[in-house]
């Protein structure tokens, strides 16, 4: 079997030279790293992994932890951030936590004891949950906010939630109604809510600014309250009312029950999400809502991980735009 010596020799190039172009490491010429990849290919050279991952104290896996795939946008995200790293070489151990903060501590431990190289973590918990676990690799939060110190992406939720209300007032509604989660009770039970609070600061900012709502302030149903939702939708007294939905699922949700109530959707309730989910092409009539570039994200996630395990510095706060997608549910 051949060795690095070996390709090195056939090469003309150092040991070292030949490691950097195997492992896509920088520091080498594209035309020598070219011809060292083609000799590889030769001689079917297979490199030692667990050799590699004992002399650089490297594993070559990355901790995923997420609450759940049920969304598929989440779902996703993940499948594109497995594919970028099987292509570079690393192997992907996924965590799922159902929204409980001890079963994410219980996976943050898990990962950590498997000496993976890095995690990606969607977390429920905050800041006071991680300040006593012991976390010497490179940790990068999504969508919720850890703390200053822990790099966060996600995407510029406020601003998108203000574009959200502006879209729907160019759209001649008075009245916007939002469904969030049930923020109240996750916050009672010490969970991360930073990028439900990021949304809901936005709607709030994006109702002031556009005067909608005159005279009630903001309307805001946590959860799928569909009782509070009609109530709500009732106390307009006529006015043209959409229901701006914190995600596309919840906004499948309220279509669905304004449909049950014989409520046209959008000529009696204009109804927009958040997300972009795939399968708002297959509803009649399409979903209105915000997106952005979930595979520009994923590769970002995954380069910026690269950049912390090799020791080079990233920003600490990364933020995504957002667009809106037009459908016919406004």
């Amino acid at each position: 079997m051949a060795t690095i010596k070996d390709i090195a020799k056939l090469c003309g190039v150092s040991e070292g030279t030949v490691d950097r172009a195997i492992n896509d490491r920088a520091g080498i010429n594209p035309e020598t790293k070219k011809r060292i990849m083609e000799v590889v290919e030769q001689v079917n050279y297979k490199p030692d992994r667990i050799a590699q991952s004992l002399a650089r104290g490297r594993t070559r896996t990355l901790g995923l932890i997420f609450f759940d795939l049920n969304n598929d946008f989440i779902a996703a995200l993940v499948d594109t951030i497995e594919t970028i790293a099987k292509e570079k070489g690393y192997f992907i151990s996924l965590v799922l936590t159902h929204g409980i903060k001890e079963e994410e501590i219980k996976g943050i431990n898990y990962l950590l004891e498997r000496k993976v190289d890095g995690i990606i973590v969607f977390p429920v918990g905050k800041q006071s949950d991680y300040q006593e676990l012991k976390i010497n690799i490179p940790v990068i939060s999504i969508y919720n906010k850890i703390s200053d110190e822990t790099p966060y992406v996600g995407v510029d939720a406020q601003s998108a939630m203000r574009d959200a209300i502006g879209y729907i007032a160019d759209c001649q509604y008075e009245r916007v109604i939002l469904v969030n989660s049930s923020i109240t009770k996750k916050v009672k039970s010490g969970l991360n809510v930073y990028t439900l609070q990021e949304r809901q600061k936005g709607y709030i900012e994006g109702i002031e600014k556009n005067k909608i709502n005159e005279g009630e302030g903001p309307l805001i149903v946590e959860g799928l309250d569909f009782r509070r939702m009609d109530a709500l939708y009732r106390q307009g007294q006529g006015k043209k009312t959409a229901f701006l939905c914190i995600c596309d699922v919840f906004a499948l949700e309220v279509l669905t029950h304004f449909r049950e109530q014989s409520l046209k959707v959008p000529e009696d309730v204009g109804i927009m999400g958040f997300d972009n989910m795939s399968i708002r092409k297959y509803v009649s009539p399409q979903l209105t809502t915000v997106g952005y570039h979930m595979s520009e994200m994923a590769q970002k996630i995954f380069a910026y991980l690269m950049d912390m395990i090799h020791g080079s510095d990233i920003p600490k706060d990364t933020a995504f735009p957002c667009q809106i997608i037009e459908g016919n549910s406004l």
